[in-house]
Order: structure tokens, then sequence, then C-alpha cells
């Protein structure tokens, strides 16, 4: 499958074949985890694959393991660093699923930042590792009704309907969203199909002098209570970089992510309940 295809095409799969894929495929993927593209070079990244056995209680660490069903394989990723930690770990799985999507494998993310104690203890990770979510993969159960059961518990894992691109991209202020101009149609749409926890959609793009920015909503009630759940828009925009970096690799656009902080001068004025990520300038 085409990469931007792949991106676009992406659904994420709780019902799985009771099966294992084949010893090739798992080498394809070791070799994937191995050749991802960092967004931060500095930090230490790592991904453990794991099988899930039979009998195996995934419960306290997943949280979420309940609502897939007979999951063969999931990658557990983590990383260590002082510069963006959960952006570049959310940019480096998500190119890892797109990929996997690629040769045909179904993947889902179950995110576990509420959780990442007993993770850290169950899996052996260095205390000072930061770990967004567990990445299910598979082959998807075939058939009518192993649709129907994948389509209930995606509803029902959901719950409110999602934006569409033109709620989320703002050209030259934030004074009023709208349509992105055709150059720049095919990225954007790339990004905003990225995965997001409980489908937030947390990004907001910006289009400002042959610059685009990303931003990201500070807070939103369905990533939970908690303040550590709202750490999700940081890996969830971490993926949405890189299915635009990926999705540059189909047009004419080059450029590379810069991160950006609050109160640098160059970060255009925003609205107090967005955050600044991220600029791509594109030549």
């Amino acid at each position: 499958m085409d990469l931007y295809d792949a991106i676009l095409s992406r659904r994420s799969v709780r019902r799985y074949r009771d099966e294992p894929l084949d010893k090739n495929t798992l080498a394809l993927i070791d070799d994937i985890v191995d050749h991802v593209r960092p967004l931060v070079p500095e930090n230490r990244f790592r991904v453990l694959r794991r099988d899930v056995v039979s009998g195996e209680d995934l419960i306290a660490a997943m949280g979420g393991y309940g609502r897939i069903l007979t999951p063969p394989h999931y990658l557990v990723g983590n990383t260590i660093g002082s510069r963006r930690p959960l952006v570049d770990l959310g940019y480096r799985m998500e190119q890892i699923a797109i990929q996997m999507v690629q040769l045909g494998i179904s993947v889902c993310f179950i995110g576990s930042l509420g959780r990442e104690e007993n993770v850290r203890i169950r899996f052996r990770l260095n205390r000072e590792s930061r770990f967004g979510a567990f990445l299910i993969f598979g082959r998807a159960a075939d058939g009518i009704t192993g649709r129907t059961i994948n389509a209930v518990i995606l509803r029902a894992s959901s719950g409110a309907s999602k934006l569409v691109v033109g709620d989320v991209f703002y050209n030259g202020s934030f004074k009023r969203a709208g349509v992105p101009p055709k150059a720049l149609a095919r990225i954007i749409d790339a990004g905003h199909a990225a995965p997001s926890a409980n489908s937030v959609q947390p990004w907001r793009f910006l289009w400002r002098a042959d610059t685009l920015y990303l931003f990201l909503r500070r807070q939103n009630s369905r990533y939970g209570s908690k303040p550590a759940l709202q750490e999700y828009r940081c890996f969830d925009g971490g993926a949405c970089m890189a299915n635009v970096m990926m999705a540059m690799e189909s047009t004419d656009l080059r450029g590379d992510w810069v991160l950006l902080d609050e109160g640098q001068p160059d970060v255009p004025v925003h609205p107090v309940e967005l955050e600044p990520l991220a600029k791509l300038r594109l030549r």
C-alpha cells in the first residue's frame, strides 16, 4: 500500500484473529522499529515487542485491554529525554503504526498515561522513561461478525463525533477556521487523520508566511479529569506531526519540523487555550 493511502485508510482495530503473525512479518516489523525517524535524536528510544500469551492479565497496565479482543502482539514504546519526550514518542510510534498498515497489518493504540508506574514495573523500564500507549497489532478478524464487533467497540470507545479539517485549520490568524489551500490539502488531511486518545484531536494548524504552525489545546475534558492525562495531547501531537512528515513524501513540498516553546519571539499570537508545539517552514 502507498504510504499516503496507509495514513488515510488506517483504522483502529479492536477485534483480531486469534493467531500470531509469521516470523518473516515480525522480522519486518523489527526492522521498521530499528529504522524509525526521530524527532529529537538525543532522546533515548526503546521498543519492546511482546506476544500475548494465553491467560496473560494486562488490564492493570493497559486499562482498555478489555475492549481489545484476542490481540496477538503489542509493542511497548518508551523514551527518555528532557526535550518533549512524549511528542517524540508519538512521532516515532505513529510512523511504526503506518508502516505496519502498509504491510497489511491491523493496529490500535491503547493509552496508558494514567498507569505509567504500573507499566514501568511490569516491563522493567527505567523510572525516567515516558510511556504514552501500547501499540496492538495483528490480523483483523475476518467476516461480517468480526467487522461488526469492531465497529461496536469503536463507537463505545470514541464517544463524541470527530472534528473535520475545516474546524482545525486557520489561514493567517486565529480569527476564523477554514479550508486549507490546495497546495497544503494533502498534508493537512494526513495530519488530521492521526489517532488521538478518545478522538480528542487536540491539534490546530496555522498557515502564515510560508510556515505551517502546529498548536495544541491545553485542556480537554475527554482526556480525563487527572492533570497527567492532559499530557495525551503531546503524544497525539507527535502522531500528527509524523503523519504530516510522511505525507510530504507524496508531494513536492519539503521542510523539517522545528519544536517551539512558549514565549519564543517567532511564535504567532494565539488564543490562551492553545500552546505552540512546532513549525514547518515549507520549501
